[in-house]
C-alpha cells in the first residue's frame, strides 16, 4: 500500500528533499543493469513494487511525494546521459511531480564544477551547459548565482574574487545571459544573496528588475526572520509578488519552527497578494545523515522543542541474516529486518574483493536514505498540523512576548510558544498598515526566533538556522555545504 504524503501536504509550505544523485543513480542502475548491479535476493521480498517503488514520484511506490530539488552540482549535465542514467528525475510524469533545479553555484565556487575563472565572463560554455540542463530538467530553476563565499578565504584563492561585489557582478552577468538565451522550458527564480543586511539590500536593488518568475532566498535573506519578512513586505509593495511570480524558495533550511513560519507566509501571500504563491524550502539532511551512518529514529514535537532525532544506526556483522524487526517506523522501515541493513557477515567480501569492517553494503545506505526521506517529510507535515491547532487556540500579541527560561510561559503542550507568537505575528503583519513599524517593535522576538544575537552585527555563514541541543542524539541541524560535498563524495565512492 502506498502512503500518500502528497495528499497529507494540504496547504503547507512545501519541503523539497534535496535528492542525492547517489539515490537517483542507484534506482537507475538496479533497473537498467538488473542482477549485475543488484542481486535479486538483496532486495527483501517485502518490497512488493521492487526497486521501482523507491521512486517516490511514482503512483505505485512505498510512499508518494510529488516535490523535490535536484542540483546541477551533482547531476549529469550531459542531458543525453542524464536521460539514460537519472530517469527518476528526467522520465518522471511532469503532470504529477515538481522539480526545482539548483543551478550548482556553490559547486562552481568550490571547484566541484570546473570553471575557467580568469575567463569567466567571456567563456559561455559552462553557463550554456547549466542553462540547457535546467531547461531540460526542471519545472522551476534557480539562476546561476555566484555565492559570496566565493570571494572569501580559502575559496578566493581559487576563484580570484576578492570582494562580495565581484560575486554580484558575476551573477548579474549570468542573469543577463539567461535572459537572452532562455527558451522558456523552465521558470527561473531570482537568487538573493548577501552576508549581512546591508549587502542583502544592495544585492536586491541590483537584481530586482530581472523578469524572472519567482525568488530564491539565500545568504542572510534566509537566516534572519526580521529581514526575511521585511523582504516579503518590500516585494509585495513593489508588486514583485503579483501573479506570474509564483514561487519563493528558501535554500537549505531544515528547522521545523521555520517550516511553520513559511506556511504562515505562504497563506498570507495567497490571501492578500497572489493566490498561486508557493513557498518551498529544501534540505539534504535525509541523505547526508545516511552518509554519516545515521537513521531518523523519531520526531520531537513538544513545547520545549521541535526536532528530528537522528541516531547512529546499528552497523554490526552479528546481525547478518537477522529476522529482528528494524526498530524505526516508516513505510520502508516496516518492511525491513535488521539483517536487511546489516547484510555483510563475517568473512564476506565486497565488490572489490576485500572484507570491510562495516556490515553495510551499498544497498544498506540506499534503504536508509528512503527511510530518512519519509521521516523528514512526515515530521515537517506534523509540525505544521500541530501549529495549526495551537495557533487556532492561542492568539498572543507580539507586544506580550518575552523570552524567559526554557519552559516558561508556554501555552501549548505540543508547540513551542515562539512558533505560536511568530505565526500570529505574520498574520498581523500582512494585515497591518504599518508593517515596518511592527517589524521594528518585534525585533527582539524575531531575532530570538532566528537564533542570532543581533540583526545588525551578526555575520553567520551557514548554520544559523540550525540550533544544537544539549539532549544527546537530538538534532534538527542541517549540514554545511562542505559537509554536504564530503557526503556526496563518500556516496559516489560507494
Amino acid at each position: 500500500m502506498t502512503v500518500n504524503l502528497t495528499q497529507s501536504q494540504r496547504d503547507y509550505a512545501v519541503f523539497l528533499p534535496s535528492i542525492s544523485s547517489f539515490y537517483v543513480k542507484f534506482i537507475n542502475n538496479a533497473q537498467r543493469r538488473g542482477a549485475e548491479y543488484l542481486a535479486p535476493e538483496r532486495l527483501p521480498n517485502t518490497f512488493e513494487y521492487g526497486i521501482d517503488g523507491f521512486d517516490f514520484f511514482q503512483k505505485d511506490s512505498y510512499y508518494n511525494y510529488k516535490w523535490g530539488l535536484y542540483s546541477a552540482g551533482h547531476a549529469l549535465l550531459n542531458t543525453d546521459k542524464s536521460d539514460e542514467q537519472e530517469t527518476m528525475i528526467q522520465k518522471r510524469d511532469r503532470e504529477s511531480s515538481f522539480i526545482l533545479g539548483d543551478s550548482g553555484g556553490f559547486q562552481i565556487a568550490t571547484g566541484v564544477i570546473k570553471c575557467d575563472w580568469p575567463n569567466f565572463k567571456s567563456d559561455d560554455h559552462l553557463r550554456s551547459t547549466v542553462l540547457n540542463w535546467l531547461e531540460h530538467t526542471a519545472d522551476y530553476s534557480m539562476v546561476l548565482d555566484i555565492p559570496t563565499l566565493a570571494a572569501a578565504p580559502p575559496l578566493n584563492e581559487k576563484t580570484g574574487l576578492r570582494r562580495w561585489q565581484d560575486c554580484l557582478d558575476y551573477t548579474l552577468h549570468d542573469n543577463d545571459y539567461f535572459v537572452r538565451n532562455r527558451k522558456g522550458n523552465t521558470k527561473f527564480l531570482n537568487v538573493l544573496q548577501g552576508n549581512n543586511e546591508e549587502q542583502a539590500d544592495q544585492w536586491y536593488e541590483a537584481v530586482k528588475h530581472y523578469p524572472f518568475e519567482g525568488w530564491a532566498m539565500a545568504g542572510y535573506n534566509m537566516k534572519q526572520l526580521h529581514l526575511a519578512l521585511r523582504r516579503l513586505i518590500v516585494l509585495r509593495d513593489e508588486k514583485l509578488l503579483d501573479p506570474g511570480r509564483d514561487v519563493i524558495h528558501y535554500l537549505g533550511t531544515s528547522k521545523l519552527e521555520w517550516a511553520t513560519a513559511f506556511t504562515a507566509m505562504q497563506r498570507n501571500i495567497r490571501k492578500t497578494v497572489n493566490p498561486n504563491m508557493m513557498i518551498t524550502f529544501d534540505a539534504a539532511s535525509p541523505f547526508i545523515t545516511t552518509a554519516k551512518g545515521q537513521a531518523y529514529s523519531q520526531h520531537v514535537h513538544r513545547n520545549s522543542k521541535f526536532s528530528y532525532v537522528m541516531e547512529k544506526a546499528i552497523d554490526d556483522k552479528r546481525f547478518k541474516d537477522s529476522k529482528l524487526a528494524f526498530p524505526f517506523n516508516s513505510p520502508i522501515g516496516e518492511r525491513l529486518n535488521m539483517g536487511d541493513i546489516n547484510y555483510m557477515g563475517p568473512g564476506m567480501k565486497n565488490k572489490i574483493g576485500k572484507e570491510g569492517k562495516s556490515a553495510w553494503d551499498t544497498c544498506s545506505y540506499f534503504l536508509l536514505m528512503a527511510h530518512n526521506v519519509y521521516q523528514h517529510i512526515e515530521s515537517v507535515q506534523r509540525a505544521n498540523a500541530l501549529a495549526d491547532v495551537a495557533c487556532t487556540m492561542y492568539k498572543p500579541s507580539h507586544k506580550e512576548w518575552y523570552k524567559g527560561k526554557r519552559g516558561e510561559g508556554e501555552f501549548d503542550l505540543w508547540v513551542p510558544k515562539k512558533v505560536i507568537y511568530i505565526n500570529n505575528f505574520i498574520d498581523d503583519l500582512f494585515a497591518s498598515e504599518t508593517p515596518m513599524q511592527m517589524l521594528d517593535e518585534a525585533e527582539a522576538m524575531l531575532t530570538d526566533f532566528s537564533g542570532m544575537k543581533s540583526i545588525k552585527t551578526t555575520e553567520n555563514a551557514f548554520n544559523t538556522l540550525f540550533d544544537t541541543d544539549e539532549v544527546a542524539n537530538e538534532s534538527d541541524d542541517d549540514y554545511t555545504p562542505e559537509e554536504l560535498e564530503a557526503a556526496e563524495e563518500f556516496l559516489e565512492q560507494l
